[in-house]
Order: C-alpha cells, then structure tokens, then sequence
C-alpha cells in the first residue's frame, strides 16, 4: 500500500566495501529493530551491519513496509506476538521458500526483505517480520 508519506523506519543494512550498504530490514520500533540486529549479527559474525533511522526517506526495500496495527484482522486492541523468521540458503531455496510461504498464504513473497548475501559463497538469507494475535 502506498501513502503519501513515507513514515520513519529503522533500517538495518549491511556494510559492503567501498561505503556501500545493503539494506537487509526495517522497521517501525527501535526495539524490534535492535533484538534483529542481535540475531542477524549471531547468525552472520564475520559481516558487519549497521542499524540507521531514516526520516521520512525513500523505502530501500522494493515494497513499502506497513504499520503492523494495519494487518487485517489484527486490531491494535489485541495482544499481540512477534515473529522473525530468518531463512539463509542458497538464492534458490530461499526464493523457493518464500514462494512457498506465499502460496500457503502464511506472508506474501513482498513481505520478506531483499535477499543479502552472507559471508559464504552463493549463501543468500531473507527476514520476515510477522504479527499474531498472542494466546490470553
């Protein structure tokens, strides 16, 4: 869905040579984007990340990122759970995957990051941030 604004999101991105950087997620809440980056970080040691606050900036991810109290079905009264899946594999079994995810209708293939290569050749991984209702 696109707005006419584009909200402020924390985004982790990793740092390539040549001051480049890849984003890998983002976020609404700095917290949620802090407890990621400690995981991204765990699962890949020898690559080094960044966590940034872009105000009002052009999303760095192919789709625009949605406030998760504006999921269907899941209004903001309800108690809810967090989610992060971390897929890391080959670029054909990532995608295979999220396609598969997709088809299952788990996320949508748009929900998940841009595929970031690991510190291990042909190794890609993507994040999927997802909301539930948590059990009472």
């Amino acid at each position: 869905m696109n707005t006419p604004e584009t909200p402020n999101t924390w985004i982790i991105y990793r740092l390539l040579p040549n001051f480049q950087r890849l984003p890998v997620a983002q976020f609404l809440r700095r917290s949620e984007a802090e407890s990621s980056l400690k995981v991204i970080r765990q699962l890949l040691p020898k690559s080094e990340f960044i966590l940034a606050f872009e105000v009002g900036s052009e999303n760095p991810t192919t789709e625009p990122i949605e406030s998760p109290a504006a999921e269907p079905n899941l209004p903001t009264s309800v108690n809810r759970e967090l989610l992060k899946l971390f897929i890391i594999s080959s670029r054909p079994v990532v995608s295979r995957v999220i396609h598969s995810f997709h088809r299952d209708n788990f996320a949508c293939a748009t929900d998940w990051s841009p595929l970031v290569p690991t510190q291990n050749p042909g190794e890609v991984m993507s994040v999927l941030i997802k909301y539930f209702a948590a059990d009472a």
